[in-house]
């Protein structure tokens, strides 16, 4: 019998393959379109974009331009979004762009696009790369249109809502749609927005999972590990009977770094101007120094000191690859072993506090949506609109069943075909898809402060954990020198 670790559940499982894609023009002359005024509810306090009226007989489509770092499925999937948003607004046309070199790759090209005075009209983010684009004044607050109470005419003259209900609102997953919140980023209001501005909207999510060879804790009768203590007893134990094997990879550094600051309470970084980063502390450099230990015993490995994801590690079994393997939900099925042992998955390993409680906090992950204020609010309307396609329930259903990240949207699990997939439990992809839904239900997510430098923070602090384990620089030094390195 099959089973799958959730949080306090028993868990054992075995592998099936399932092709996960990586996620990662032309501007048409106007149409006739004619832009309505219309006014805002009374509560907001900015002015709503006019509502844009389209008509099956038009010819010239205006393109809209959306940033992502999808690959080639899954940008055919969005694809479907986009003929079903033309069907419906024939004089308008989405061109989903693919943006090399990942999230980071998305947040440079924005970077500089700003810098030039040209936006995408809509983007993949974090909050980490919005940070940087608020003091440009082009990030939209979309409360307006969440809020609105106006509606769009399609080709067939049907009337569609702008804006969510509440009923819509509350479909949203909550752990997920509080990350948009213009609170989560430092001074906000200094750039013009209130508390409850919203600044993203989620789209598909993500964390960290403890993939792990069942095979292999088995045989050496070892339960599956729920705190860091009782993953150094197992390393021990592993790298006894299997010598040529490295325990435990994490594959994100800087993952793992942060996740230990907030799951201790240690410190990580600060809303606070006066001192934003508080990583340099005694807890985060004996943290780092004990790291070092247990990678010189052979037990540790990263992405950085492996070369490459640690999956392949993962799936080349105990005798010469790892047991334990730490990577992201949204890339499960690079954990497939392919029948050659039995899996199981879990959430990481939690920090055992003073008091006896243990923490489980766990980072979240997976883009957002940003829409960028280009002058003109019929477009600004329409990409709104586009975005609404790309959240609708079924759609995150499809997206996911792709992509293996989370939908957003509580009603998706509800779909026929979205929860046979899930109910396949000799598949890891919707093993993995389950646990993460079930810690997004349990609070069990965090997100850190977002302001300008908390990216640049986050590569230097991922990069200290290198040096020290390598034995190239003092828990002291690698932590101070990343704080110099922050501009």
């Amino acid at each position: 019998m099959k089973k799958i670790k959730f949080l306090g559940l028993a868990a054992l499982g075995s592998a099936t393959i399932l092709g996960l894609a990586s996620c990662g023009g032309n501007n048409g002359t106007t149409t006739t379109a004619t832009p309505q005024t219309t006014t805002a509810p009374a509560a907001q306090t900015t002015t709503e974009p006019a509502v844009a009226t389209t008509t099956a007989q038009d010819t010239n489509k205006k393109v809209l331009t959306f940033y992502n770092t999808c690959g080639d499925s899954l940008q055919n999937v969005i694809k479907t979004a986009v003929a079903t948003f033309e069907a419906k607004y024939p004089g308008w046309t989405v061109n989903p762009t693919q943006v090399s070199n990942g999230y980071d790759g998305v947040y440079s090209t924005i970077t500089a696009d700003l810098g030039a005075g040209t936006t995408p009209d809509m983007a993949y983010c974090y909050s980490d790369h919005v940070a940087s684009y608020l003091s440009s004044g082009k990030v939209l607050d979309l409360t307006t249109f969440i809020n609105s109470t106006k509606t769009v005419k399609t080709a067939a003259g049907t009337d569609v809502a702008v804006g969510y209900t509440a009923a819509e609102k509350a479909d949203f997953i909550d752990a997920y749609y509080q990350e948009g919140l213009a609170t989560t980023y430092a001074d906000y209001d200094t750039y013009g927005y209130s508390a409850t501005s919203m600044l993203t909207l989620p789209y598909s999510k993500s964390t960290e999972a403890l993939y792990y060879n069942n095979s292999v804790l088995n045989e050496l009768d070892i339960d599956v590990p729920e705190t860091w203590d009782e993953v150094w007893d197992a390393c021990a134990i592993i790298k006894e009977n299997y010598p040529n094997c490295t325990p435990l990879c994490y594959d994100s550094e800087a993952n793992w770094f942060i996740t230990m600051c907030e799951q201790n309470g240690w410190g990580y970084t600060s809303a606070n101007g006066e001192n934003r980063y508080l990583f340099n502390g005694t807890n985060q450099q004996n943290f780092l120094t004990e790291l070092q230990s247990y990678y010189n015993l052979g037990y540790i490995s990263t992405q950085t000191t492996y070369g490459s994801y640690t999956s392949a590690l993962f799936t080349a079994g105990a005798d010469t690859g790892c047991v334990f393997c730490i990577g992201s939900s949204a890339g499960a099925t690079y954990q497939d072993p392919k029948g050659k042992f039995d899996w199981g998955v879990a959430p990481i390993p939690g920090s055992e506090l003073a008091d006896g409680t243990v923490s489980h906090k766990q980072i979240s992950q997976g883009p957002s949506i940003v829409l960028f204020d280009n002058g003109d609010e019929e477009r600004q309307l329409m990409t709104w609109m586009f975005l609404k396609e790309i959240l609708e329930p079924a759609f995150q259903a499809k997206f996911s069943m792709t992509s293996g990240y989370c939908p957003v949207r509580k009603s998706s699990y509800e779909i026929a075909d979205f929860a046979d997939f899930l109910d396949n439990d000799e598949l890891l992809q919707p093993a993995v898809i389950k646990m993460t839904q079930e810690l997004a239900n349990n609070n069990g997510f965090f997100v850190s402060p977002a302001f300008p430098g908390s990216a640049v923070c986050r590569q230097q602090v991922g990069t200290a954990l290198v040096y020290v384990i390598k034995g190239e620089k003092t828990a002291e030094r690698a932590l101070s020198d990343a704080r110099r390195n922050i501009v």
